[in-house]
């Protein structure tokens, strides 16, 4: 049976608009960012190894002293995770590429869905569980972009994914607000035009 696809939702109780609206019938050619990913968490991640790689060359002082292979080794990992940190968060989580979108939400996984089961995009939101150790009785609400992909493609219902990053179960692709640019209704606007407009610039090339 056909779903229709849910409203999208308003923040701080405003007026919800459709799930798709009026575009310019033309795109861009080559690949273009429809979703850029968070570059916060991975400065973050990169501003900490650093200053323990500081640490590590402080405390072994290798410009003065012969230093044993653990250092080198522990010096090594922390540029590693620095540069994969700066790396991961720069990757953007929707690109449209041809006539599907690549869909970025694992480290080591890239993939593309046909822009024709991709039905629309609106807001979401989940209960993210206290820390262990707090004391309040619910947890934090957390802003999600979800993605709907048609029922009839079951090949493209479920993937595998960085939970942190969101989840891909049943059709729905939920990428997690806080590791990717900051979430509007404005941002839904633009994506569900801009997956008008790609969809009608798909069709007319098939139909020369």
């Amino acid at each position: 049976m056909h779903r229709d696809p849910p409203p999208v939702e308003a923040p701080h109780g405003g007026a919800p608009g459709a799930c798709a609206e009026a575009a310019p019938p033309a795109t861009g050619r080559g690949a273009v960012v429809w979703l850029r990913s968070n570059h916060r968490p991975g400065i973050g991640i990169a501003g900490m190894a650093a200053a323990l790689l500081l640490v590590v060359l402080l405390a072994s002082r290798p410009w003065s002293r012969p230093v044993g292979l653990v250092p080198w080794l522990l010096g090594g990992g922390l540029g590693v995770a620095g540069a994969a940190g700066l790396i991961l968060s720069s990757r953007p989580r929707i690109v449209l590429a041809g006539q599907g979108l690549r869909v970025h939400l694992a480290p080591a996984r890239v993939e593309v869905v046909p822009l024709e089961i991709v039905e629309c995009f609106f807001l979401g939101s989940r209960l993210e569980p206290p820390h262990p150790g707090d004391v309040r009785t619910g947890g934090d609400r957390v802003r999600t972009l979800v993605m709907r992909i048609a029922e009839r493609a079951v090949e493209h219902a479920e993937r595998p994914t960085l939970p942190l990053w969101g989840a891909w179960q049943e059709g729905s692709v939920t990428f997690d607000g806080r590791w990717c640019e900051p979430l509007s209704i404005d941002l839904v606007r633009r994506l569900n035009r801009d997956l008008t407009t790609a969809k009608r610039a798909a069709a007319a090339r098939g139909g020369t």
